[in-house]
C-alpha cells in the first residue's frame, strides 16, 4: 500500500510540473442548408465552440465548412433538423486533436473526483 500511495503522489507531482493538458477530437464539418437558415446555423456553431472555415453559396443553399469539437456534435443532427425544418444535411470527419479550454478542463477534473483524492492524500 505504501508503494501505491508513493507512486500516486509522484505521478501527480510529475504531471503538475510537466503541464499536462486534456485533448479532444475536433471534426471537420460540412453543413448544407437553405440560405434563410444561415444565421441560425452560424449562431449554433458558435455556441458549440465551432470555428467557421468558409462558405460556398449557390442555388438557394449554402455549404458551411467548420471545425467543431466532437463532444459538441453529439446532438447536432436533431438541432440541424429543427433549424432547417428537415432541409439541412451535414457530414463530418475527424480532423485533429486540440486542447480543451482551461475552464472546461477544470470542470472535467472536478467531475472526475481527482481533486478530492489529492486532499485525502495530504
Amino acid at each position: 500500500m505504501a508503494f501505491k500511495t508513493c507512486g500516486r503522489k509522484a505521478f501527480r507531482e510529475a504531471a503538475k510540473e510537466a503541464g499536462i493538458t486534456i485533448l479532444e477530437p475536433v471534426m471537420q464539418v460540412e453543413i448544407s442548408a437553405p440560405d434563410e437558415c444561415l444565421g441560425d446555423i452560424m449562431g449554433d456553431l458558435n455556441s458549440r465552440r465551432g470555428r467557421v472555415q468558409g462558405m460556398d453559396t449557390g442555388d438557394g443553399s449554402t455549404v458551411v465548412r467548420a471545425q467543431v469539437p466532437l463532444a459538441e456534435m453529439l446532438t447536432y443532427s436533431q438541432t440541424l433538423r429543427s433549424i432547417t425544418g428537415g432541409r439541412g444535411d451535414f457530414h463530418m470527419e475527424f480532423s485533429h486533436y486540440d486542447e480543451v479550454p482551461r475552464n472546461i478542463q477544470d470542470k472535467i477534473i472536478a467531475a472526475s473526483g481527482a481533486g478530492a483524492e489529492e486532499e485525502e492524500d495530504e
